[in-house]
């Protein structure tokens, strides 16, 4: 799907975004106008390793995605052994619509009637239907890992910029203790010792790095960025905290598109140090205490509770800007009232803020039986930014005052970023999953309500692995479609 993140995981913490442009098969979300909040990682396996578990244990001879720039391509790995903790894999991508478009110019109307298999075979020459990527990932502990990537493009447009990244990532045994307490008591293994169970690190740089624009779904290339990012796991409700530190050099360029966008505030040049704290309490309104069925696994462990569940959080968040950035942030702030300091001598600039969520989750079914056992509905209202809805609840009370009609602005400003997510059983493991978002045109009169950027998406649960998932995906608005896998996520 468009993002890597199903609505449930709301928009408070920038995590990466899917899409099949480049064979890293993600992208970074360009961090907030008004506080950018981080870097975030979600569950999910490397690209390259996700393709190399559906081969071998899916038969899946190659992983077919599209885009409206590059067409279809398929990818498929080689995997190079080298040790028990260390992997090496070989990722190679063919764009078959560039050849069937090649097969068809030079063998006319009949296109391989025409052709004898010499011919044909001297197209499968042309580099430019090739793109290669290197992959390395080194288990330098059980939750620590090291991944260098490469990846070459052949194609002559700006897409063929070859793309480097290092990723120094330890994860939190959180997501594994949850994932515990969903299967039966009797198949629950030891989880795995962890010196910092509760804290996620990500220590990331990539040049070029791709970004791109939530909002508008523009595509960026940064020249070189880098993240630390560590990120609290709290177990259920609670406190939790989130800081990184974020440097990007050189100018920004649109990615695969025409270069007429504005550039976001935080992608100039600069280093920026963020921190944000927050409280999360979750409540169970109901759930159901029915036994499930004996000797009958569910699909997914985590989608086998009926219930119905609310939760909020509100927290603060602070952040540090040097450089370019700070005063371009303080451009695209200085109509909110906020916590804000900028020294134009030096190019910094210090924000704060509040933000708070809210969510609403309902489940019918244990996702046991072949069908109708699995209907889910999730809805999710975010307010990124506590000062730009108090600015607008204040226009909006004095457009009230005055018995003048509120502003469409006023309205904007309060309107929180919502998100809806609705999953249905098809039949046995399969599902099939719409996310969309929630937005008002304010350009038209009436305020009409439409959707914003949907995705649609068949689910295929791996029944055998408790809480897994192969998931084919399209976004409409962006024709972008993309298999991926998934684990331990609802």
């Amino acid at each position: 799907m468009k993002k890597l993140r199903w609505a449930i995981d709301g928009e408070l913490w920038e995590l990466d975004a899917s899409t099949p442009r480049t064979l890293e098969g993600a992208a970074r979300a360009v961090p907030g106008k008004a506080l950018p909040l981080g870097l975030s990682r979600g569950t999910k396996l490397f690209r390259p390793n996700q393709i190399d578990f559906m081969q071998r244990f899916m038969a899946a001879p190659f992983l077919p995605s599209y885009t409206h720039h590059l067409g279809v391509t398929i990818q498929r790995v080689l995997s190079i052994p080298v040790s028990e903790n260390w992997s090496a894999l070989l990722l190679g991508q063919f764009n078959l619509r560039k050849f069937l478009s090649s097969l068809k110019e030079n063998g006319g109307g009949d296109g391989v009637r025409k052709r004898d298999l010499k011919s044909i075979g001297k197209l499968f020459l042309d580099k430019s239907l090739y793109a290669l990527g290197f992959s390395s990932e080194v288990l330098l502990t059980p939750d620590d890992t090291l991944l260098l990537s490469s990846d070459s493009y052949y194609t002559h447009n700006s897409s063929s910029i070859p793309r480097k990244k290092a990723v120094f990532h330890h994860k939190g045994t959180i997501l594994w203790e949850k994932y515990l307490k969903c299967r039966p008591l009797g198949s629950r293994p030891s989880p795995p010792p962890s010196k910092f169970p509760h804290h996620n690190l990500t220590v990331d740089a990539a040049w070029p790095a791709l970004f791109v624009d939530k909002e508008t779904g523009t595509y960026w290339d940064l020249p070189f960025s880098m993240a630390i990012d560590l990120a609290s796991l709290p177990l259920d409700s609670g406190l939790s905290y989130h800081l990184c530190l974020h440097h990007n050099h050189g100018s920004p360029k649109q990615f695969q598109g025409d270069p007429i966008a504005q550039v976001p505030a935080s992608l100039f040049p600069g280093v920026s140090a963020k921190c944000a704290f927050s409280y999360e309490k979750n409540v169970d309104i109901w759930r159901s205490k029915a036994q499930k069925l004996k000797m009958v696994q569910p699909y997914d462990v985590f989608l086998s509770n009926p219930h119905v569940s609310a939760s909020g959080t509100i927290g603060a968040a602070l952040s540090a800007n040097f450089g370019e950035s700070s005063v371009r942030l303080v451009e695209d702030a200085k109509d909110i009232k906020q916590l804000s300091y900028h020294n134009p001598t030096l190019k910094s600039t210090l924000l704060g803020d509040i933000f708070a969520s809210m969510s609403f989750t309902a489940q019918h079914g244990n996702f046991q039986r072949l069908v109708s056992d699995l209907t889910r509905f999730h809805v999710r209202m975010d307010f990124p930014s506590g000062s730009k809805f108090l600015s607008g609840a204040t226009l909006l009370v004095q457009d009230l005052l005055n018995s003048h009609q509120p502003s469409p602005e006023a309205v904007k400003m309060i309107c929180p970023t919502t998100s809806l997510s609705l999953q249905q059983q098809i039949a046995g493991p399969f599902s099939f999953r719409v996310d969309s978002g929630v937005v008002i045109d304010f350009k038209d009169k009436g305020w009409h309500i439409q959707a914003d950027q949907p995705v649609f998406a068949i689910e295929y649960a791996l029944q055998v692995l408790w809480s897994a998932k192969a998931v084919a995906w399209y976004s409409p608005k962006h024709q972008e479609f993309m298999v991926e896998l998934r684990f331990l996520e609802s």
